[in-house]
């Protein structure tokens, strides 16, 4: 993990899901690095696909976990109500420059969890972080047949932008049209922008 000098300012929080199961939302630590492999392992095969990486391979998961850096990437990972299995995976993602005041939001919930209130819940709790992060704006990028994440999105505030045709490719060579959705964090944006003609 790098050494940012300081710990992450993220108190861990319990979440009741429908169902009355209480889950715990905690930051991914390098502890946590056989049981978010095992997490993904249970994702189905062609959603593993539109993932980004190749994440049953275990030297990317090593990776990820060994090469932590909360200043970049915030993961917030859902543990089960026993405390063993991760049950979904969420992340905010910062870059530097001229697009530090955006935020980008990647949410995996696995499929005994589905449905239940739980990717909701994190994406309250990453638009939370990005609040506190003083972000302007949150953005998604959704594959365009994933009609249940859009729909969450879209109810905690994501507005539609805009449809990105064969903008994704998987790792089997087909490509995939994305949803853009963006969230803007701040309302009164003359406060925060000046410009100059």
């Amino acid at each position: 993990m790098k050494d940012s000098g300081q710990s992450p300012p993220y108190t861990p929080k319990e979440s009741i899901l429908v169902n009355g199961e209480m889950v715990r939302f905690k930051l991914l630590e390098p502890a946590d690095e056989d049981a978010l492999l095992r997490f993904f392992q249970r994702i189905p095969d062609h959603e593993r696909e539109c993932l980004r990486h190749d994440v049953c391979d275990p030297n990317t998961v090593a990776c990820w976990v060994r090469d932590l850096d909360y200043g970049s990437v915030m993961p917030v990972v859902a543990l089960d109500e026993a405390g063993q299995d991760i049950v979904a995976v969420s992340s905010l993602h910062r870059k530097s420059g001229v697009s530090r005041h955006i935020g980008e939001v990647r949410i995996v919930v696995g499929p005994s969890h589905r449905k239940l209130g739980l990717g909701s819940s994190l994406i309250k709790e990453i638009v939370s972080i990005g609040t506190q992060q003083g972000l302007f704006f949150l953005r998604a990028k959704i594959i365009a047949d994933n009609r249940l994440a859009i729909k969450a999105f879209r109810q905690l505030g994501f507005e539609y932008k805009c449809i990105l045709e064969d903008f994704f490719m998987t790792r089997s060579g087909q490509t995939r049209d994305v949803v853009l959705m963006l969230k803007p964090l701040r309302i009164n944006m003359e406060e925060d922008f000046f410009y100059v003609f």
